[in-house]
């Protein structure tokens, strides 16, 4: 019997850290992005709590004033074509590619997107992909 409550106790444990998302999100759906409202998100984005987890992945961004968001459902799963809708929406506000770099760290694809703005203005455009889960954050320099 005390096998079971300990078994029980550890599935709980593990459980718990298996399901942990990357970013905790607001039950609101976001459509526009707050630094920029010209820039129009796509549907099913969701407004991230923190940004924290995104700066713990990339810490050059601590200069950049963060927004983060989260996909749901659908919108994660054709991660390829929805960070293209992103893309596209911040090309649409006058946010052009300048690089970008993509790595793998311990089974999450992170890349980092370099924009500019019509001045010059250096913008960033973060993705974290891991499994069914994307998470992607909008900054400007501070």
């Amino acid at each position: 019997m005390a096998q079971w409550k300990v078994a029980l106790t550890l599935l709980a444990f593990l459980g718990g850290g298996l399901a942990q998302t990357l970013v905790e999100v607001t039950a609101v759906a976001a459509v526009a992005s707050s630094l920029d409202p010209a820039v129009r998100l796509p549907q099913g984005s969701y407004r991230a709590r923190s940004p924290e987890p995104i700066l713990a992945r990339f810490p050059e961004a601590r200069g950049y004033n963060l927004e983060v968001y989260a996909a749901r459902g659908l919108a994660s799963q054709l991660h390829a074509a929805f960070i293209q809708q992103v893309l596209t929406a911040f090309a649409a506000a006058g946010y052009f590619l300048e690089r970008q770099e993509e790595r793998t760290v311990d089974g999450e694809v992170r890349t980092k997107y370099v924009l500019n703005d019509g001045l010059g203005r250096p913008a960033l455009l973060l993705v974290v992909r891991r499994g069914d889960e994307l998470v992607y954050a909008f900054g400007k320099l501070r």
